[in-house]
């Protein structure tokens, strides 16, 4: 027997070293969603996650948001990513993104909150940020909600380099001309 006989999976398969945003091809995120390792610090986050998460669908909070910090390397942006494929619910080759966790997430409290959350219909607009901004982004106060409304009025099809541009399609689409 040799060493990657061991292996379920061929060792040699191409594995991608730092997730990206940006990967979006769909054996990526099919292997991405199917190799997650959920660790029992990752299974802590995520129930941390979606507790606070249950909130919001349980009534109306002023007390969400999500802060991942941890160092270089340490997988924040691969959690992010999972994340966003949980909540969408994203289909991946005919499987649901939750289907993946079935059989990695043991606590049913969690998983029935995971279950709970991908029923609701939801849209995530995930991206890089340093890659939407400006070159002068760094000196203005206002530049992260510049960025922030880059990404959303790239995601609804709308102008995402003139903020001015975007806000006459916005309108132009509210009075069902912008097609005309």
């Amino acid at each position: 027997m040799t060493i990657k006989e061991l292996f379920k999976k061929d060792i040699r398969r191409s594995i991608k070293g730092v997730i990206k945003v940006e990967q979006k091809e769909e054996d990526t995120i099919f292997q991405e969603l199917e190799e997650y390792v959920v660790t029992q610090e990752v299974l802590g986050h995520l129930q941390s996650f979606y507790d606070a998460y249950m909130k919001s669908l349980d009534g109306s909070t002023d007390e969400m948001g999500v802060w991942i910090s941890g160092f270089f390397g340490s997988g924040k942006s691969h959690f992010l990513k999972i994340l966003s494929y949980l909540l969408e619910n994203r289909e991946v080759k005919a499987k649901k993104a939750l289907e993946f966790f079935h059989d990695k997430i043991s606590d049913p409290l969690l998983l029935a909150n995971m279950e709970r959350a991908a029923r609701v219909p939801t849209e995530i607009i995930l991206f890089n940020i340093d890659s939407k901004s400006d070159s002068d982004s760094k000196i203005k106060k206002d530049a992260i909600v510049k960025v922030f409304m880059k990404a959303f009025d790239e995601r609804q099809g709308y102008c995402a380099v003139l903020a001015w541009l975007a806000d006459m399609e916005r309108q132009l689409d509210g009075s069902s001309q912008y097609e005309a």
